[in-house]
């Protein structure tokens, strides 16, 4: 959309649904209750099917549960004037989606003419009601503002309930788009809501479609916190109220959520921190966003739109979801952009080809022979872990992934970055491409066909390593600096192959307690421990880097304390900066292994005492054998 001032189309409540298995603010509740049961969704870090979810520009989305089955509603997101129809999606996994075209159109609204944003779905009084904003209206002289629509089933068609915006006014300086609908523990329900840096709620009567008082007798409650631009959202656990919204200029990529907590409903709401931010290898312009709670769990996702990287119209927007964490003490931890496909929505969203025939068949990425056919995400990656599951299926050539790829075109070697795949002929390669190639290492192993092999490459700066199936040792490592960043991706060449389970972050991580959840390894001040509520966040963030005495090996660098690593020390584990020794280099190295008490998990060992691991003990990290099965445990980590 194109839009006037500096305000943006954020819909309060609406992202949070897209999320699969979740539950939603619908009727009454401190979680939007669903109308009926659906399928539990799994505890996942990001939408294992890939982001965006839905194929389209959109932003804005709202979700609600009828009937057993999501449904998302979002904006379209379009020039201003073509703004003039709402489409819905509804789904009974959150993986495979249905398009509900036109839901909600100008021509069943008297008054409205375009800039139709931000729906926001509610069901009550055996009715269904989308509320949503119109015209956007940029003074008091003019018609428009939030309406309300309704119908007898979700997929509509809405109609308008009242036959004049439900607010039509600036109050307190809000302007009346981006609402949010609130229905609390004891029934009564809110709308939060507001562009030009003020946010207002009020009360909506039980008809849903006219609005109540305070017990002040005021209709309207500024509730505007520190650095509110629009797309207000509230929703309630653990008996806290959540206030968020959206800060920065929506076609900016300081676009972003931001939140704050209070005990009731009506504030007051002090800004807390920034809890989601672009992510220069991932996205920009992420916000505009929603929370959804899987019903019987505290498993919450965040549901928004983003900008992919290399889209420079405003309105290119898509929608997009990621795990929400809570500290034990309520308050949010930084949200992580995830880079995840499994196919298993039966498409490949996101991706562009160059060559080659790629199609997605039985849930996986299919590519015939080429010669070098490539499928890229829009991503710029520089240190990184980039992984997929890897099968050659006919042909004698090799397929697997490509990194830090630019200037992508169609042909053999059309673009500069490395790949690494698995040949037919029985090895594993790494080599560069300038249109042309240029092979850095290769190694022997077994590959047979129509198996899967898990590849997996490890670029820190100039050091590239390449596992496949074992990742506690790499087949290859080298060092080569000839191009910095870009792009993730697959490749494959004189060869057909199929691809799954891809994935790719930076090589900054936390690392979670296997069997304590929300507890992360952490430095505060130079002691090594575990625990729940680190604050700041970047104590607990760790780069990957190649091991300070050997390079196959990784140390631990400090995010927020540069130059200084996790070590031992007499068996303790404390971040100490860096020093020349040759003993405090082999003391700040680690191998990494597979997790001791699963294979989803890690587990790091001394490199200079074998048979020693990094281990949590009453919080506190130390360098210990593992003897016992609750040792392994403590001894195991999630990377977050």
């Amino acid at each position: 959309m194109i839009r006037r001032l500096r305000h943006t189309w954020v819909v309060g409540a609406t992202v949070l649904a897209l999320l699969v298995g979740l539950s939603v603010v619908l009727e009454t509740g401190s979680t939007r209750r669903a109308h009926a049961a659906v399928a539990a969704v799994p505890d996942s870090p990001t939408a294992e099917a890939g982001n965006p979810i839905v194929d389209g520009w959109y932003a804005d989305p709202d979700m609600a549960v009828y009937g057993g089955r999501y449904w998302v509603y979002p904006t379209t997101s379009r020039g201003y004037h073509e703004q003039t129809f709402m489409d819905a999606f509804s789904s009974t996994d959150l993986v495979n989606w249905t398009k509900h075209p036109k839901v909600l159109d100008v021509a069943d609204v008297s008054w409205a003419r375009y800039a139709l944003w931000a729906p926001a779905p509610v069901a009550r009084n055996g009715k269904y009601y989308l509320y949503f904003a119109a015209n956007d209206v940029q003074d008091n002289s003019q018609l428009g503002g939030i309406g309300v629509a309704v119908a007898d089933r979700p997929e509509g068609p809405y109609k308008d309930a009242i036959g004049r915006p439900l607010i039509s006014r600036f109050h307190n300086g809000a302007q009346p788009i981006d609402q949010d609908v609130f229905i609390d523990d004891d029934g009564q329900a809110y709308m939060y809501y507001g562009g030009w840096h003020h946010s207002n709620v009020v009360k909506l009567d039980p008809d849903m479609i006219s609005l109540s008082t305070f017990a002040d007798g005021s209709t309207y409650k500024e509730i505007t916190p520190e650095n509110y631009t629009e797309g207000s959202l509230m929703f309630k656990r653990n008996g806290t109220y959540y206030f968020m919204w959206s800060e920065g200029g929506w076609t900016g990529p300081d676009y972003s959520v931001s939140y704050a907590m209070s005990d009731s409903p009506t504030g007051p709401f002090k800004k807390i921190q920034k809890v989601l931010a672009q992510d220069p290898a991932v996205a920009r312009g992420s916000g505009h966003h929603t929370v959804v709670n899987v019903p019987g769990t505290d498993t919450w996702y965040i549901v928004y739109h983003r900008r992919p990287l290399s889209e420079t119209d405003g309105n290119h927007r898509v929608l997009a979801y990621d795990r929400m964490h809570f500290n034990s003490d309520g308050t949010l931890q930084p949200i992580r952009m995830g880079v995840k496909d499994n196919f298993a929505d039966g498409n490949a969203l996101g991706w562009r080809t160059y060559g080659g025939a790629w199609s997605v068949t039985g849930g996986q990425y299919a590519v015939g022979v080429s010669q070098g056919g490539k499928s890229l995400l829009d991503t710029d990656f520089s240190d990184l872990v980039h992984e997929a599951d890897v099968s050659l299926t006919s042909g004698g050539g090799d397929a697997g992934v490509v990194f830090r790829a630019v200037e992508p075109t169609t042909g053999t070697d059309g673009y500069r970055g490395y790949y690494a795949g698995i040949s037919s002929s029985g090895r594993v390669l790494l080599g560069k491409a300038a249109n042309n190639w240029t092979q850095l290492a290769s190694a022997a192993m077994d590959v047979s066909p129509n198996t899967a092999y898990r590849l997996r490459v490890e670029a820190v700066g100039s050091s590239i390593k390449v596992y496949v199936n074992d990742m506690s040792a790499p087949k290859i490592s080298v060092d080569d600096s000839s191009h910095a960043s870009g792009a993730v991706g697959l490749r494959a060449h004189n060869a057909a192959a199929r691809f799954d389970n891809v994935s790719a972050q930076s090589d900054v991580v936390g690392l979670e307690a296997s069997n304590q959840s929300n507890q992360f390894v952490r430095h505060a001040g130079s002691r090594g421990r575990i625990d729940a509520n680190v604050a700041p966040f970047q104590d607990s963030q760790w780069k990957v880097v190649p091991g300070l005495a050997d390079r196959a090996a990784v140390s631990l660098e400090s995010v927020n304390r540069p130059g200084h690593y996790l070590r031992h020390r007499h068996g303790e584990v404390w971040l100490d900066p860096t020093a020349g020794t040759t003993q405090y280099r082999a003391d700040a190295t680690w191998h990494r292994r597979q997790g001791l008490a699963g294979a989803s998990l890690v587990s790091f060992e001394s490199y200079n005492f074998p048979g020693r691991y990094l281990r949590h003990r009453f919080s506190v990290l130390y360098s210990e054998p593992v003897p016992g099965a609750l040792d392994r445990w403590d001894a195991s980590f999630r990377l977050r």
